[in-house]
């Protein structure tokens, strides 16, 4: 797999990024800002899409691994089942929910075909999922998808949702559109966001929502970030891209710049919010990696394979 002096230069870029993002996050948005950028809204509104479409993937892979093993107890044959069901189901929800958002087209009306159009393209690329781990009994792929799919969760609900609840940093385009509330660093909470919501601020025809004080972090950043760290696990499901680990972290890295771009491009985000989101993200997946390579569920070429821990 990718060596660990690749994750440390890329954690490092971050770092430099948060750092300097928390002295200079005002002016850099300042320079770069661009309202209605049709880029920066595509990104938006599909960006996230090959991240959750990995989801998909791995709800499939799950499936076919779990079908494929005859060993496994019946009670957690059902339960990999469900999670595969699960994934699948989600990777639909997450999948249709940025294009209507205020982040995106901020058109209800787009729901509906956005769900069904993930549905049915993630049906596609679960079944790619099913058919790459159901075409042998390797418990290293069933327990692979297992932990994948504990790494794209946990690392996407601190991320998109929880510290957003305690950290209510106005976004820069509504500082910018609003004239009213004062730029905030990462570490000042706007805590009196409820009462300014509660004089019903309209702007442009459209009620203000407490989606624009959900600046840091960057739930964009972190979901590119997660495909950052799936990629090089393609060469498990598919062995002709062994070898090209590296390859496959780096070209999601720079998918991971362009989505922090496009962020900060429309005014979603500042540089500090998006730095943390890509971090979080990766400190999550060495916590969950770390544990279940202690377990010998996962290996990589630096360590002998030794047989799966037995269930």
């Amino acid at each position: 797999m990718v060596k660990k002096r690749h994750f440390i230069i890329v954690i490092s870029i971050l770092l430099v990024g948060l750092i300097v993002g928390s002295f200079l996050d005002l002016q850099i948005n300042q320079a770069i800002y661009s309202k209605g950028n049709m880029f920066g809204l595509i990104m938006a509104a599909f960006g996230t899409v090959p991240c959750y479409a990995g989801l998909a993937f791995l709800g499939g892979g799950l499936f076919g691994a779990t079908l494929k093993r005859k060993d496994l107890h019946p009670a957690i044959r059902v339960t990999c089942y469900v999670l595969a069901v699960v994934a699948y189901g989600v990777s639909i929800y997450l999948g249709s929910k940025d294009v209507p958002s205020a982040n995106a087209f901020n058109n209800e009306s787009l729901r509906l075909p956005g769900i069904i159009i993930s549905a049915v393209v993630f049906a596609g690329v679960a079944y790619l999922g099913f058919r790459a781990c159901f075409k042998e009994d390797r418990k290293e792929l069933w327990a692979l998808t297992l932990v994948m799919i504990v790494i794209f969760t946990v690392g996407l609900l601190p991320v998109s949702y929880v510290i957003k609840l305690f950290i209510h940093r106005p976004r820069f385009r509504y500082v910018v559109y609003s004239g009213e509330i004062p730029f905030h660093n990462w570490w000042e909470s706007y805590k009196a966001y409820k009462d300014y919501l509660a004089t019903n601020p309209v702007y442009e025809g459209i009620k203000i929502t407490k989606e624009e004080f959900k600046s840091f972090p960057s739930g964009h950043s972190g979901s590119a970030a997660v495909l950052m760290m799936f990629l090089p696990y393609f060469s498990s499901f598919y062995p002709k891209l062994k070898g090209k680990e590296t390859l496959l972290f780096y070209i999601g890295f720079a998918f991971t710049l362009l989505m922090m771009f496009s962020r900060m491009l429309v005014g979603a985000h500042y540089l500090s919010d998006t730095c943390m989101g890509a971090l979080l993200l990766m400190i999550v997946y060495f916590v969950v990696h770390v544990f279940a390579h202690s377990r010998g569920w996962i290996f990589n070429e630096e360590q002998p394979k030794q047989e799966l821990a037995k269930e």
